[in-house]
């Protein structure tokens, strides 16, 4: 390989690594941004599937990650899979929001001022996909 080829291999490398850098500081999400905005959320947790004291120990787990949880209980229906409902938004900003932090795949809307809550989590059968520490809790 000539000079110039070799130049130019290390100028098309250090041009992708400063690309790549770019993308990178524009694309992560800043950790006290994150902890502000789940701050932010007024959460409901609720046991949908009997587990004794889980909807306690999930509330632990998710203030611990700065949400505010505000309420806690029991569901009236058993749940095999765990649902984030959005209570607050039409667009389900706060519900889409939430169940990605905690990686659910399940998001309803079922709006209601009322209840002065942005999002309630009804925990599921499947509660340790979602928070595979929680069984360690108290």
């Amino acid at each position: 390989m000539s000079p110039g080829r070799v130049g130019l291999l290390i100028l098309m490398i250090l041009l992708f690594l400063f690309g790549a850098s770019v993308i990178y500081m524009r694309t992560r999400e800043d950790p006290e941004e994150i902890f502000k905005r789940n701050s932010n959320l007024r959460v409901e947790v609720l046991n949908g599937c009997g587990v004794n004291r889980l909807a306690i120990r999930v509330s632990d787990i998710l203030r611990e990650k700065g949400f505010n949880v505000v309420s806690i209980g029991d569901a009236k229906n058993h749940y095999p899979e765990s649902v984030v409902i959005e209570r607050a938004d039409e667009n389900m900003t706060n519900g889409k929001y939430f169940a990605r932090r905690i990686n659910c795949k399940n998001i309803g809307k079922d709006i209601d001022p009322a209840l002065f809550i942005d999002v309630t989590l009804i925990v599921g059968e499947d509660y340790k996909k979602l928070f595979p520490d929680v069984e360690k809790r108290f």
